[in-house]
């Protein structure tokens, strides 16, 4: 196997915050940049002269640029610039698809992504599920064995860079260079195979959509109950790092080693794409350069889906179940529980999730004193008991904002916050 090479870059110090910076900071993440995009080659041996480039940045949803959720503004800005400097793009188009559900172009707004991006020499940002989409079938599937949806703008890049953000997440372990390609996909390809089968879709998903250029955004990392933690504590605002390579695999090798993961052990992905000929994913295979492994190496605290145990005002009764309705759960009860002013009039919340789960005779759904939530299409046998909120997977609490309303009102909000599916396999403008 031959070797990847990967760059690690790393400061004591970067001036500003993503949502408040000026020249100095982006004279700092510029040379942090360049100086790992060098280690692996350079720009000028991945951008040609009249080449068309699609940098996906990491847009997630309508949060604030201090939040650490999205792309960090400093890196996108500098990038743009950096790409200018060297470079002589035919087009230079910032994209991304946020998180199921969420505007893009609100995300790139209120993140301050698409500003930065702008203000650094891209042509325009583009939020993907405006684009026109082309049905491809991934050729030696695992699990995406009908044809995927994918942006033409995408398809028709030269160069495609792939900007994650270094996040944890709670349903794949990383969040990193090929978790990124979940925004590759239309909603419905996106909420299908959304469990334990996330893992091999992402392989899958390599094969038809791979980086050229993998930086990873390590300024502001996120731990736990990433990829959009509400505590704060899971905000890590001095890592600084950055990482960069040609391998989208080696990136995300190094990636999760650094976050503390043993990653052909804890991130199934990894192992299965290194299996497949897609990278490299074992550390003895990967030349690190720049600043050691060792160096920067911290223990980030893991994601976690499951809902029991949580306050005692959650009840949760399970069946059989799958990651992709407790992803969805838990990602919505983290809300409450980082602020739990926002269910102080509440008195008790009850989740029936899974096929034959056991519950009690009497569960009060009396809302807006007591919820009863009957999550997915697995459950749909106690429907009546609550409020069902169909799907496989079903997104849940994820932005059911439920405190005060009915069961009517949470019902059409959850309708009106899902994506709006079409017929797998055919393009739309």
């Amino acid at each position: 196997m031959e070797k990847a090479t990967v760059a690690v870059i790393h400061r004591d110090q970067v001036p500003g915050t993503p949502g408040n910076y000026d020249e100095a900071s982006i004279r700092v993440v510029y040379q942090m940049l360049k100086q790992a995009i060098d280690a692996v080659g350079g720009l000028r041996s991945v951008i040609k002269d009249g080449d068309k480039v699609v940098v996906r940045a990491n847009a997630c949803w309508a949060a604030k640029p201090d939040s650490g959720i999205a792309s960090d503004p400093r890196v996108v800005e500098a990038l743009m610039r950096l790409i200018r400097a060297e470079t002589k793009p035919r087009e230079l188009v910032v994209a991304d698809r946020s998180s199921i559900g969420a505007d893009t172009t609100e995300a790139f707004e209120v993140s301050g992504v698409g500003a930065a991006a702008l203000r650094g020499g891209a042509d325009r940002v583009l939020a993907l599920e405006k684009d026109q989409r082309v049905a491809v079938q991934v050729p030696d599937a695992k699990v995406l064995l009908k044809p995927v949806d994918l942006a033409r703008t995408m398809l028709d890049a030269d160069v495609l860079i792939y900007l994650p953000k270094m996040k944890t997440h709670k349903l794949t372990s990383v969040s990193l260079t090929m978790k990124m390609n979940q925004g590759s996909l239309d909603w419905h390809d996106a909420i299908r195979n959304h469990g334990a089968d996330m893992h091999p879709k992402m392989v899958d998903m390599l094969k038809v959509m791979r980086p050229h250029l993998s930086i990873i955004d390590g300024l502001w990392a996120m731990q736990g109950q990433g990829p959009g933690s509400p505590f704060p504590e899971d905000l890590i605002k001095d890592f600084n790092v950055l990482i960069a390579s040609r391998d989208p695999v080696a990136a995300d090798t190094v990636g999760a080693a650094i976050m503390g993961f043993e990653p052909k052990h804890d991130v199934p992905m990894l192992r299965s794409a290194e299996m497949e000929g897609l990278g490299v994913a074992s550390l003895d295979q990967i030349e690190v350069v720049g600043t050691p492994i060792d160096q920067v190496r911290r223990p980030f605290r893991r994601g976690n889906i499951n809902p029991i145990g949580l306050d005692p005002k959650i009840d949760v009764y399970m069946g059989r179940t799958c990651d992709g309705c407790l992803h969805f759960t838990r990602t919505g009860i983290d809300v409450y529980l980082a602020n739990p002013k926002l269910m102080e009039n509440v008195d008790k919340v009850t989740f029936i999730i899974g096929k034959n789960a056991v519950v009690p005779t009497h569960l009060e759904n009396n809302p807006p004193h007591s919820y009863v939530f009957v999550v997915g299409d697995c459950a749909e046998e106690h429907r009546a008991r609550g409020i069902f909120l169909p799907g496989c997977a079903s997104t849940s609490m994820h932005r059911t904002f439920f405190p005060g309303k009915t069961s009517e009102e949470v019902v059409e909000n959850y309708r009106r916050v899902q994506p709006k599916f079409k017929p797998v396999g055919k393009g739309v403008s």
